[in-house]
């Protein structure tokens, strides 16, 4: 169903957990609690798999993990339904898979680093250190407005200090889910605010 139906939509009355993918879509796009975290428990471990067999390195399947779902949230009102949803989200994952791969040769830096702020490549564009100088600087600044204490320690241990999701739910106590939800509200928050981030983030 063409989500320019929406407005004639009725949702079921049931935990949106026991809901098919058609009313999990509707769901996010009306606001209604609970809908994306129910998708996202729902696929995210297939969309690692896909990620981990094609990448073999489980920090980097994370991380197109969490690109995925947030790529979700932004363009899940562009979804037409002509193929099934999970179809629809592997072909946003092989295209981040598929970035990776552009980006072997780019050394990855911590963001917390001083040398992230020039990419610490010397083959690296001019204007490119320069753009991600900004967008790092810019990353840090509304990560300290607009994030809550428990989102920034989250943020900072998973990017800041290079620990795998595992790490900081260890260090923290919370669930490896609870971590994973935390990081992509966090990524989609700074998205908002923060243009290019995947400058800083994937690169």
């Amino acid at each position: 169903m063409a989500c320019a139906e929406i407005d004639t939509y009725t949702l079921p009355e049931s935990d949106p957990r026991d809901w098919d993918d058609a009313d999990l879509v509707q769901g996010i796009l009306f606001g209604q609690e609970g809908c994306f975290e129910s998708l996202h428990t729902r696929y995210r471990g297939r969309i690692y798999g896909f990620a981990l067999k094609r990448l073999g390195d489980p920090a980097e399947a994370e991380d197109v993990t969490q690109e995925v779902f947030l790529q979700v949230h932004r363009s899940l009102a562009s979804f037409q339904g002509r193929s099934t949803l999970l179809t629809w989200m592997f072909g946003i994952a092989h295209n981040q898979v598929c970035r990776r791969f552009r980006r072997k040769t780019v050394p990855m830096v911590s963001i917390d680093e001083p040398e992230a702020v020039e990419l610490g490549s010397p083959d690296a564009p001019p204007d490119r250190q320069v753009e991600a100088s900004r967008v790092l600087r810019r990353c840090l600044d509304v990560a300290e407005t607009e994030l809550s204490e428990p989102q920034r320690q989250v943020f900072r241990l998973k990017f800041g200090e290079s620990r795998s999701t595992r790490e900081v739910a260890e260090e923290l106590g919370k669930s490896n889910q609870a971590v994973k939800i935390s990081l992509f509200r966090s990524r989609k928050t700074l998205a908002e605010h923060t243009p290019n981030l995947d400058v800083v983030l994937s690169a």
